[in-house]
Formats: structure tokens, C-alpha cells, sequence
């Protein structure tokens, strides 16, 4: 027995118009997905590589001169606001310059020392992962390791991520370190600038 399909159902099933428009309408959240992921990895990733990079220019400009005073420190720190653009360093970030000198082994195992840190930035309450007591032991990887007498500069960024929308990333904070040796100095002191 054969069943008769009335001649409206047959018209609507040839009938295509609007089938774009409805394939457009169901492929729409996922564009939509795609794009605001792809906007907040790019946020992300680039604000990344500006920390990055600013946590190795701040140990560079630190150790690059024979002497370094605290006005020079200052300086450095107001660079960071410039060398982060177009994220707001004074808002968002923090940054640790510290002085470290290797020393000759305790009985604890202490190798290396803190001899001196500056904070900038201070809107983010961040600790140096390195150490925060002036005297006190440097904590330092341990593929890094300082004979008696070695300086080391280590400079540390922190910023305060707030994602643009929020699907595929969360809110964190983003902390990079450079370490580099001071080229003409020692640089365990940070006398006042004459």
C-alpha cells in the first residue's frame, strides 16, 4: 500500500530557501567560541611575552653598569610601564630586583645570599620567590649555582591577568624571572645616588 504524501509536503521538501541561513544559524556559537577564544589566548599569550621580556630587560639594565643607586632603581622601574604597553605595569604589575652573592658553604647548605631588594609597581601583593630577608638565603635553581664571591642579578615580574572574556582563560597572575651577572660590578650595594 502506498501512502500519498499531499502536494504541500512535497513543495516544502524541494524548497530550499533560507537552508544558508538556517546552517548559519547553527554554526554561529561555535564561530562565535572560536573567535572569543582566540581573543583572549592572544591577550594572554601576548602579555605573557611582554612580561617575559621585561623581567629580562629590568635584570639587564640592572646589571649593566659598575655602580647602581637607588634613583637609578626608581628609573627602572617607571621603564616598566613603557616596556609592557599596552597593559598598565602601574595598575597591574610588580616587579623585584634583588641583589645575590655566592658564599661559601654553610653547615645548613646555604650557598648563596640575598644582599640587597628593591619592589616596584607595588599595586599586586606578590613575594619573591628568590627570598625577601636582606642577609638571608637566596633561594636559586639549583642548575644555577654561584661560587664565593659571584654576583647575580635577579629581576622578577608579576602581573595580574584579567582575561577580555573570560571562556577559555581565567584570571591569574603571570610571574616571570631573568637572571643575569652584573658586566662591570659586583653590585651587592645600593648606596643613594650623589
Amino acid at each position: 500500500m502506498r501512502v500519498r504524501v499531499p502536494k504541500i509536503l512535497r513543495r516544502l521538501r524541494r524548497n530550499t530557501d533560507g537552508a544558508s541561513a538556517i546552517e548559519f544559524a547553527l554554526i554561529l556559537p561555535v564561530l562565535s567560541g572560536l573567535l572569543c577564544g582566540s581573543m583572549d589566548m592572544g591577550h594572554l599569550m601576548l602579555l605573557t611575552q611582554r612580561v617575559q621580556n621585561g623581567a629580562f630587560i629590568l635584570a639587564d639594565l640592572s646589571g649593566r653598569d659598575q655602580t647602581l643607586c637607588e634613583d637609578q632603581i626608581t628609573d627602572i622601574f617607571h621603564a616598566m610601564d613603557d616596556l609592557l604597553k599596552p597593559f598598565s605595569f602601574d595598575e597591574d604589575g610588580m616587579a623585584i630586583i634583588t641583589s645575590v652573592s655566592g658564599i661559601t658553604p654553610t653547615a645548613g647548605g646555604v650557598e648563596s645570599q640575598i644582599n640587597w631588594q628593591r619592589t616596584g609597581g607595588k599595586s599586586l601583593a606578590a613575594e619573591s620567590n628568590v627570598g625577601t630577608k636582606v642577609g638571608g638565603e637566596a633561594t636559586l635553581p639549583a642548575s644555577l649555582p654561584l661560587a664565593p664571591g659571584d654576583p647575580l642579578m635577579v629581576a622578577e615580574m608579576f602581573y595580574s591577568y584579567e582575561p577580555l572574556i573570560g571562556m577559555f582563560t581565567s584570571p591569574t597572575i603571570i610571574h616571570k624571572i631573568a637572571y643575569i651577572k652584573p658586566r662591570l660590578g659586583s653590585l651587592t650595594t645600593l648606596p643613594p645616588c650623589p
